[in-house]
């Protein structure tokens, strides 16, 4: 990429104490086969290796910046990456995202037909585990779904936002400590900013988060649940969906399969929107 050239993407990540993680991402995106890109690495002051290891990469990526953010605040520090972007889009990424080396190549395509103002794009769990694969099917659902909806979501994981609205969208909100990611693209939607769900191509998420504090299996079974419904198969109640709060003693756990029901119960009124919904999921069955 020449020195005058604007890239196409933005990079930013936010990290904090992910000197495992992060070299992974970083060499998946060395190993694009675009080069028109960025990198930008905002650390929340880790107490690990994390920006060393960052740096050892300066000379593997078009482009690296490697910035320690005054707080330490996820929302603080994708703001703080996307104020240094020069790219014609921002693409936050979680650091321990992983992507397939055309990764970059084909969100430009889709871009380069559908240029919107913000999107994200479904994902791979990261396992061939029937449970984790059925985790990543539910969670690119319930994008879909929110989206079909008219009210959009999206995981902090993978968004994106055209550079020049950014400034409109107000950016991610340090207050909001819990769905701040959907909260940001639902503020640009209603700011009359246009928002996309690709399907493809797709980054692999980690489940980590999930397998640390110990729901996985909350999230599996309930996403079993859900997909079951959406394809009208009988739910044994007394041995799938037991009563008792002991299961959601996390309170933003509790929080998000509040929001999850809700998105549900809307779809009983939108057969369409069911069906379209029950289409996908049997393409994702194949």
């Amino acid at each position: 990429m020449a020195v005058n050239d604007q890239p196409f993407f933005s990079i930013v990540i936010p990290v904090l104490n992910e000197e495992k993680a992060l070299p992974a991402l970083l060499s998946d995106l060395a190993n694009q086969t675009i080069r028109d890109f960025e990198v930008i690495v905002v650390d929340g002051h880790s107490t690990d290796k994390t920006v060393a290891r960052a740096k050892e990469w300066k000379d593997k990526l078009p482009s690296l910046t490697v910035l320690t953010s005054k707080i330490r605040n996820v929302s603080h520090q994708r703001n703080q990456g996307a104020q240094e972007a020069k790219g014609k889009y921002i693409l936050w990424n979680d650091a321990d995202n992983n992507l397939p080396k055309y990764y970059l190549e084909g969100l430009r395509f889709h871009l380069h037909v559908r240029p919107v103002d913000t999107f994200t794009v479904w994902c791979n769990a990261d396992s061939d585990k029937s449970s984790d694969r059925t985790i990543a099917t539910y969670l690119n659902l319930l994008v879909e779904t929110a989206y079909l909806l008219g009210n959009p979501a999206a995981f902090g994981a993978m968004i994106g936002c055209r550079t020049k609205s950014f400034q409109k969208t107000g950016g991610f909100n340090p207050e909001v400590g819990f769905a701040e990611d959907t909260e940001f693209v639902r503020q640009a939607f209603k700011k009359g900013m246009s928002f996309a769900v690709f399907h493809e191509p797709r980054y692999v998420y980690s489940l980590r988060r999930f397998r640390k504090i110990g729901i996985l299996k909350a999230v599996k079974d309930y996403a079993i649940l859900n997909l079951k419904y959406i394809t009208k198969q009988k739910v044994d109640q007394k041995k799938e969906y037991p009563m008792g709060g002991e299961l959601f003693s996390d309170m933003k756990t509790a929080q998000m399969f509040i929001k999850v029901d809700g998105s549900f119960k809307k779809l009983l009124k939108k057969p369409k929107i069911l069906d379209k919904i029950s289409a996908l999921l049997s393409l994702e069955e194949k």
